[in-house]
């Protein structure tokens, strides 16, 4: 099915002139979107938000909502201070807890801004309120209202749920579970692809 889309896109980018203009870029970036137009239309800075109400409410780790089903990767792209300042992708600026650290790099003195990168879909999390997230932040919890009655706890710990209550450590989850220790020990790799899995701190 993907290969007969791929045959199929230069045919429709032609034929369509909203999208006879894409920029390779943002196709690269799009080609795997849920909605391909929504997509180019968020990258685009047109967001037009989803009217759906069921299609998810959080982005995996790193990515932001941007709308109609998809959320993108956070990075950084670096450049010299001076010419690196203030810019940010104008959809994830100032929102959620996105930023790029400064760095020293080979004596030069590097700032780094948001930018978007590779569109996954947006996912399920019943600990967030069931609603979109909106545009720009990874969950829905991260705008709930104040008086939503889960929110105390969603804005908890980062990592899988296995792991809340040992303050998402996998060394202290292993250590409290002597069965799970034992296979993490005679599978290493295994049990770090867990570790990783599990969004552990350690």
């Amino acid at each position: 099915m993907k290969r007969l889309f791929l045959l199929a896109l230069p045919a429709l980018l032609a034929s369509t002139p909203a999208f006879a203009e894409v920029e390779p870029k943002i196709h690269k970036l799009c080609i795997e979107a849920k909605d391909y137009a929504g997509c180019v239309r968020a990258m685009k800075g047109e967001i037009v938000p989803s009217k759906e109400t069921s299609v998810g409410n959080k982005c995996q780790s790193q990515f932001a909502y941007i709308g109609n089903g998809n959320c993108q990767r956070v990075g950084c792209k670096y450049g010299w201070w001076a010419f690196g300042r203030g810019n940010n992708n104008a959809i994830v600026a100032g929102k959620s807890d996105w930023k790029c650290n400064s760095e020293l790099r080979s004596g030069l003195y590097l700032s780094g801004s948001l930018i978007l990168e590779e569109v996954a879909p947006v996912g399920f999390d019943d600990g967030c309120p069931a609603v979109e997230p909106e545009v720009g932040w990874n969950n829905s919890c991260e705008t709930a209202p104040a008086d939503w009655k889960g929110l105390e706890e969603a804005k908890g710990p980062k990592c899988n749920f296995k792991l809340h209550k040992y303050e998402c450590n996998y060394d202290s989850y292993l250590d409290a579970n002597p069965s799970m220790k034992q296979w993490a020990e005679l599978n290493p790799a295994m049990a770090e692809k867990e570790r990783i899995r599990l969004q552990s701190v350690d």
